[in-house]
C-alpha cells in the first residue's frame, strides 16, 4: 500500500519514539486501549508506521496539559500514513495526519511541518486550471512582476466607489486588482451589483487604454453558494474571483477549482490562527502546498518588509512552495502583499530573485497622496527605475516622489 510521509516537530516529558509509536496508532488502526480486532493484517495493511524520529535543539512554548512533568524532550518526527486510509480528498487527510494527535495531553507541543505526496496521490488532484502562466496571459504581463491593488477602505464603500477605484488603477496600468477579504457579497454592497458596476468601469478603461485588468471578486461563503456566486461573476463579464481559503474551506475550494471558468486568488486571513504558532498547527509552507494542490491560481504568501508576522525567510519559503515541482501540478503565481508600497519593490526585487510574482498593494496604492492612479504609476515606476539600475530616490516622476514623500525611507 502506498503512503504519504508526514513529518512534525514534537516536544513530550516522554521518550519521543514512544509517543511517535502512539501518534502513529491513534490515527490509524488503535485507540487508547488494546483491541482484540486489531490484527497483525489490518496492522500491516493499514497501520501507520514512524518513519524515523531526530532529536532536535529546537525549542517552543508548551500547550496545556494534565501533565504535571513539564520536562521537554524535543523531536522531528516522520510518519507513514497508508493514503487508502483516508482516499484523495484534503479535509480527510487532515483529519488523519492533523486530528487527535493534536488532543494528546503528552504533547507539550506538536506542529505539523510537511507533507511528502507521492506522485500516485498527486496524479489524483487537478491543481490550479490557470496557475501562474494562465494568470499571465491573461493579464498581458510578462517578463516582469504583476502589479495588482487592493480596493480599500476595506467595507463601507458602494458598488459605484468600487468601481471607479478599479477604473483609476486599470487605467495606471495594473494587472489584478480585488476586493478586500472583509467583503464578499454583503447586504449593502451586493456581489451582483459590484460586479456590474466593476466591469463596466473596466471595460472603459481597456477601450481607453487597451490594458486587460483582472478584478478578483470575492466570492467566499457557504459551500451551497460559492458555484452560483462564482457563475454570477463569469457572467457579468469578470475575469477573477477570490476564495478565503481556511475560512471557506479545503474541499469547497477544491469543488471551486474544478467548477471555475476564471482565475482563483487565495487569501490566506484565518488560516494564520492555524500556522502562527510554532508549537501547534501546520507550517505556513504546507499552509501554500495544500492550498495550490486544492486548485489555487494565486496564494497570498506575505509581504517582504511588510507589517505581518513572518520573517522574509519564512514568506520566501512560501514563495518556493508555490512554484516548485509538485507532480503534474501546475505552478501558482505567488503574491507579496501586507504593508507595500512603491519602496519596496528593490528589496522584493533582492530577495524573491526571479519576476514569477504578484507585486499587491492596498493602502501604498490608495494611500497615495494623490489618489489610487497616482498610486499605482508609482509601483510601475519604481520598478522601472530599479530595473534601469537607478535608485528610485532619483527618479523625476512625481507619483514616486509623492510616494516616498508620504511612505518613508526606500528599501533596498
Amino acid at each position: 500500500m502506498k503512503n504519504i510521509r508526514v513529518k512534525y516537530f514534537i516536544q513530550t516529558p516522554e521518550d519521543p519514539r514512544k509517543i511517535a509509536q502512539t501518534m502513529a496508532t491513534m490515527q490509524s488502526t488503535g485507540t487508547w486501549q488494546k483491541l482484540d480486532r486489531e490484527t497483525k493484517k489490518i496492522v500491516s495493511r493499514f497501520g501507520a508506521k514512524v518513519y524515523s524520529v531526530s532529536k532536535t535543539a529546537q525549542r517552543a512554548g508548551a500547550l496545556p496539559t494534565k501533565y504535571k512533568n513539564k520536562r521537554k524532550n524535543a523531536a522531528i518526527v516522520e510518519i507513514d500514513y497508508p493514503y487508502n486510509n483516508f482516499g484523495f480528498n484534503i479535509p480527510m487527510l487532515l483529519t488523519t495526519v492533523a486530528g487527535e494527535i493534536f488532543d494528546m495531553q503528552e504533547l507539550l507541543s506538536v506542529k505539523l511541518l510537511d507533507i511528502e505526496f507521492p506522485k500516485e496521490y498527486l496524479n489524483k488532484f487537478q491543481g490550479p486550471k490557470f496557475g501562474l502562466e494562465g494568470s499571465r496571459k491573461i493579464a498581458g504581463a510578462y517578463d516582469r512582476p504583476l502589479f495588482g491593488a487592493i480596493t480599500k477602505p476595506c467595507v463601507g464603500i458602494t458598488p459605484k466607489e468600487i468601481a471607479r477605484l478599479a477604473y483609476e488603477v486599470s487605467c495606471a496600468g495594473a494587472d489584478f486588482i480585488k476586493d478586500d477579504e472583509l467583503l464578499a457579497d454583503a447586504p449593502y454592497n451586493r456581489l451582483k451589483d459590484r460586479v456590474k458596476a466593476v466591469s463596466a468601469g473596466l471595460k472603459k478603461a481597456y477601450e481607453e487604454t487597451g490594458k486587460t485588468t483582472m478584478y478578483a471578486f470575492n466570492v467566499t461563503d457557504d459551500p451551497d453558494k460559492v458555484l452560483g456566486l462564482h457563475d454570477l461573476v463569469v457572467k457579468g463579464g469578470g475575469r477573477a474571483i477570490m476564495f478565503n481559503v481556511l475560512a471557506g474551506g479545503f474541499g469547497t475550494l477544491t469543488m471551486l477549482s474544478k467548477h471555475t471558468q476564471v482565475p482563483i486568488h487565495c487569501h490566506r486571513d484565518f488560516s494564520v490562527a492555524a500556522i502562527r504558532s510554532g508549537h501547534i498547527g501546520l507550517s505556513s509552507a504546507l499552509f501554500t502546498k495544500l492550498t495550490r494542490l486544492c486548485g489555487a491560481d494565486q496564494i497570498q504568501c506575505g509581504g517582504i518588509d511588510g507589517y505581518l508576522y513572518e520573517t522574509d525567510e519564512e514568506i520566501l519559503e512560501n514563495f518556493k512552495t508555490c512554484l516548485a515541482p509538485l507532480g503534474k501540478i501546475k505552478k501558482v503565481l505567488p503574491v507579496s502583499s501586507g504593508g507595500e508600497w512603491a519602496g519596496k519593490i528593490p528589496i522584493n526585487m533582492r530577495k524573491i530573485k526571479n519576476s514569477d510574482y504578484m507585486f499587491m498593494a492596498g493602502g501604498g496604492v490608495f494611500g497615495h497622496p494623490d489618489g489610487g492612479y497616482a498610486g499605482m504609476r508609482s509601483l510601475i515606476i519604481a520598478y522601472e527605475t530599479w530595473k534601469n539600475g537607478k535608485k528610485l530616490e532619483t527618479s523625476k516622476d512625481k507619483t514616486l516622489k509623492r510616494a516616498i514623500e508620504k511612505f518613508g525611507k526606500v528599501v533596498y
